[in-house]
């Protein structure tokens, strides 16, 4: 058996003490730094599971006050193409049937109008025959005069006749233009690039002048028109962005021209307002939001951000903590996709436009932008 001395135990002791100080020393603090990235990753999975959102601020901004009106959607190009002569009508074109300009949308019977042609034409050689004769007669009778062999009133009979055919040749000659005018447009074309959206005539019935047969609408020259108070003028002028709500769904659109003559009894004029090709029907209910006085500044914020709910209308505004905070306001005015808001508010605070409609007051978010 060895035997320790007194100073050997304790150097040995010492050594021991010093050990067990190193191994607490690092182990624990490694342990920590594990429990720490737990944690983290834990946190990380519990923000995860959170609502996604998008968040926006609110803006001071200048909006005027705004007035609906109703309107339509019209076509500037909306016709009803009609005969131009009696005829039967042998041809139309199909409902839906697009068509550029100077295409045949309908087709009368010709026949009548081809032999009308014939005839003034013959009639018109006739009296060129005529008069051909009859100013060579009144040249000879004037020579005849001049040599004091007949009479001034035979030649005056010469140069009166002679006078009298070229008017009936001249009247002759405009007759068979306007067969020949009447051949040419037997067959109806279009004015403009268009969409045939009604026969007003079948064929093999028989067609007056003037009465419709088909109604030709171009869809690609849209706009709204509308009438709005001779008061409201001065808040509008011709270029002007003004927001539209066709069908329930909002539209971009500018004042096209204004109509400068009011209505006698209702005291309004027309507005049209342009609209891009194909972003409304022909016929369309709109409404037009028309500014009513000076713009004014008011807090806005984007039409996203709002919950509309037949009891009330209210947004989700966002604290430090990232928890949402429903809040009920009043709308007004509106400018494009801005909309006034009227609640407690402030300038510059978060409010939610995406992920709103299922959160609960007090609950935490997860931002997305």
């Amino acid at each position: 058996m060895i035997k320790l001395d007194r100073k050997t135990i304790g150097a040995l002791g010492a050594a021991a003490i010093a050990a067990l100080a190193l191994t607490y020393w690092f182990w624990p603090r490694g342990g920590e730094a594990a429990a720490v990235a737990s944690a983290e990753a834990a946190v990380k999975a519990d923000e995860s599971e959170l609502p996604a959102v998008s968040v926006t601020h609110v803006k001071a901004t200048k909006i005027a006050p705004q007035v609906t009106y109703p309107g339509t959607v019209v076509s500037r190009n909306d016709s009803r193409l009609a005969a131009d002569f009696e005829g039967r009508v042998e041809w139309v074109a199909e409902v839906g049937a697009v068509v550029k300009q100077g295409d045949v949308v309908a087709r009368l019977d010709s026949h009548m109008a081809a032999m009308q042609l014939e005839s003034d034409k013959a009639n018109v050689a006739r009296l060129s025959a005529v008069v051909q004769f009859d100013r060579g007669h009144a040249t000879r009778m004037q020579e005849l005069l001049d040599r004091k062999v007949m009479s001034k009133s035979a030649a005056d009979q010469a140069v009166s006749t002679r006078d009298s055919n070229e008017a009936a040749l001249k009247q002759a000659d405009a007759a068979m233009k306007r067969s020949k005018y009447q051949l040419d447009h037997a067959e109806i074309r279009a004015p403009f690039d268009g969409r045939v959206v009604a026969r007003l005539i079948n064929a093999g019935e028989y067609a007056s002048a003037g009465k419709d047969v088909v109604r030709l609408v171009d869809l690609s020259a849209i706009e709204i028109s509308t009438r709005i108070p001779i008061a409201s003028m001065q808040y509008l002028k011709e270029g002007a962005r003004v927001t539209a709500d066709v069908q329930g769904k909002p539209v971009e659109t500018s004042v096209r021209v204004i109509v400068p003559v009011g209505d006698e009894q209702s005291r309004t004029v027309e507005v049209r307002l342009s609209l891009a090709a194909e972003a409304a029907f022909v016929g369309d209910a709109a409404k037009v939001m028309i500014p009513s006085a000076e713009p004014r500044t008011v807090l806005a914020v984007p039409r996203d951000a709002l919950v509309l709910r037949e009891e009330n209308t209210y947004l989700f505004k966002l604290g430090k903590d990232n928890k949402a905070e429903r809040i009920a306001v009043q709308t007004g005015a509106k400018d494009g996709d801005m909309v006034e808001v009227l609640g407690m508010l402030r300038e510059g605070e978060r409010v939610i436009i995406r992920g709103a409609e299922r959160l609960e007051t007090g609950q935490k978010v997860r931002l997305t932008s």
